[in-house]
Parts: C-alpha cells; sequence; structure tokens
C-alpha cells in the first residue's frame, strides 16, 4: 500500500540527517508594489535559501541547531514577480510547503496559490476565496498550510469569521471548504481568553507519527483587537497540540515570551519528528524584522532566535 503524502513529506530524511536545506518567503505587503523597467507594475516577494546544521554534543547529548546563510551570488536569493493583484497589492506570500514534487506557496491578500518553479518563476494553480467561497468577491487570507493524509490543508488567521475556513485541496486542485469556526473556538478556550480575546493563526503542522495537529499562535491577547497594541503586545510563545478531532488541546510553552515577536511559520524537520523548525517576524509600523528558531515538543529551545532580515519572512519549508 502507498504511503499517504504527509507520511511520504516526513521521511524524505532519516534519523542521521544532519543538514537541511531551508526555503523563506517574504510577505511585504505594501512595499511588495514595483515598477519594471518597460513601466509594467508588478508585485515582488523575495525567496531565499539557507542552510540548517543539527549538532550533537557527544558528552551531553544535547541537539542544537546553527543557520548558514546561502549567499545570493551562489543562487542564495531570488526575486519573485507576481501580475496578479487585488485593491492593488499582491505577492504577499505567507507559508510554503512541498505538495509532491511541487513548492507551493500562498498569497495571503489575493488568495492565489502558486507553484514555484526555477527559484523564480511564478506558475499560477489556484484562486482560493474567502469564507465558503460563496459569499465574496475575496481572495482568501491564507496564512498556513500543511498537508494531512494526500490532501492539502490551507488556514486563514481565525480572528474574524470569514477567516475560520478551510480549503482542502486535492493533488488535481479540486477543492473543498469547511466550517472550522468550532475548532478556531475550542483552540481560544485552550488557552483560557476571555470572549473579547482573540488568537492570530499563521502557522501549523500536522504532526502524522502522533496524529495530532499542531497550532503555534502568532498572537494572543485577552483584549480586544487593537492594531497598535496588537503590534507590540500581543506576541505568543505558547504552542497548541490538539488530538484529530480538537477534542483534547494541550499547551506548552516554548522559550521566553516577547511581545513583539510571533510565530509565522514553523515546519517538523523530517527524520527527527520531534524537533522544529520556524520563523518570528517583528512588524511595528514600517519596521520589519524576522527571526529562525528551532525548538522541541518537550517545550526545549534548540536555537534560539537568529535574525535573518529587515523584513517580514512568513513561510519555510525543508527542500
Amino acid at each position: 500500500m502507498k504511503k499517504p503524502a504527509d507520511l511520504i513529506r516526513q521521511e524524505r530524511y532519516n534519523s542521521a540527517t544532519t543538514e537541511y536545506t531551508l526555503a523563506i518567503i517574504t510577505d511585504e505587503d505594501h512595499a511588495s508594489k514595483v515598477e519594471l523597467d518597460n513601466g509594467q507594475k508588478a508585485w515582488t516577494s523575495k525567496l531565499r535559501y539557507d542552510t540548517l546544521y543539527r549538532n550533537v554534543d557527544k558528552e551531553t547529548g544535547k541537539v542544537s541547531y546553527t543557520i548558514e546563510a546561502i549567499p545570493a551570488e551562489r543562487g542564495g536569493e531570488h526575486q519573485l514577480l507576481s501580475f496578479i493583484a487585488e485593491n492593488d497589492r499582491g505577492a504577499e506570500f505567507s507559508e510554503l510547503v512541498k505538495f509532491g514534487e511541487r513548492l507551493l506557496t500562498f498569497d495571503d491578500r489575493t488568495g492565489l496559490v502558486c507553484e514555484v518553479r526555477n527559484h523564480n518563476q511564478l506558475v499560477p494553480r489556484h484562486i482560493l476565496m474567502s469564507g465558503s467561497g460563496d459569499e465574496k468577491f475575496k481572495g482568501f487570507k491564507s496564512e498556513w498550510a500543511t498537508l494531512k493524509n494526500d490532501q492539502l490543508i490551507v488556514g486563514s488567521h481565525g480572528r474574524k469569521r470569514a477567516h475560520q475556513w478551510i480549503k482542502i485541496l486535492d493533488h488535481d486542485y479540486k477543492i473543498t471548504s469547511i466550517d472550522w469556526s468550532s475548532r478556531y473556538q475550542l483552540m481560544k478556550d485552550a488557552l483560557q481568553l476571555s470572549e473579547q480575546g482573540y488568537v492570530i493563526h499563521e502557522a501549523a503542522e500536522w504532526h502524522p507519527y502522533l496524529q495530532e495537529w499542531i497550532f503555534f499562535p502568532r498572537k494572543v491577547s485577552d483584549l480586544p483587537y487593537d492594531p497598535a497594541r496588537d503590534e507590540t503586545q500581543s506576541g505568543n510563545n505558547i504552542l497548541l497540540l490538539a488530538s484529530e478531532d480538537f477534542s483534547h488541546i494541550r499547551t506548552l510553552s516554548i522559550g521566553k515570551h516577547d511581545p513583539e515577536r510571533g510565530i509565522s511559520s514553523f515546519k517538523i524537520l523530517p527524520g527527527h519528528p520531534n524537533e522544529c523548525v520556524g520563523l518570528k517576524s517583528i512588524e511595528i509600523g514600517n519596521r520589519t524584522e524576522s527571526y529562525l528558531f528551532c525548538f522541541n515538543l518537550d517545550g526545549e529551545v534548540l536555537q534560539p532566535d537568529t535574525y535573518i532580515g529587515p523584513y517580514k519572512c512568513e513561510g519555510i519549508e525543508i527542500l
């Protein structure tokens, strides 16, 4: 019997693996709009590659990770161009996921699903629509994506009702919309928030070995949503691990809480399924920063926050 895609994705490396190539994509919001030499408008995003090394202390057995940037002159940085926009905004890519042999990314402004080819070519594959897909002519605000069995699950941040749906894509890109409002509420309840509080999700993985959903909210607040306060006071370091039907949810603190930093993407490291690599981002006014870190599902930090650039990175995948 053929293994499902989520297991194949996790087993493409084994327990002896000590080196990974990471792909990281930016979401530069308003700054993504550019004018090309021929006068044509386009929207741009940066795709960068880094090498992640796994280290094991010979005396203690303690695991740690280090990151090494691949220089641009060695193919470590590429510009992606999109010519599709909504309200004059586009290429605001929020996640990266390998779906079979394809590396997919998701525009949280237009709802566009693109395949990344040859490092800098975007090939549109689908446009996801907001909510159930029937309410209005607006792109789905894709924020997280993961494989579950043979399907790709794409979700939004969950703060608003229209963003509490998920999209299920098959390999032929057939799409199904599912109302997940009850599951988003269960996660909010697990964080013991008041009715006026909120959670913003941008990072999630289905763990095929544990048969659990792992969500790492970017923002958590017990106060009503206020944009200025959200930027500086709502960063989160609490991981949520939920059973398949969300009937049981446990929480886990990961590292030190920094109210300015929140998780925008993470991935389980194939070959080491108790360990993860993730992105944190800061977005305060015009100031944006991104950091890479590693942790395990026992709550240990394996690599502290490592600065990777003065831009907002929102998607990471292991190639």
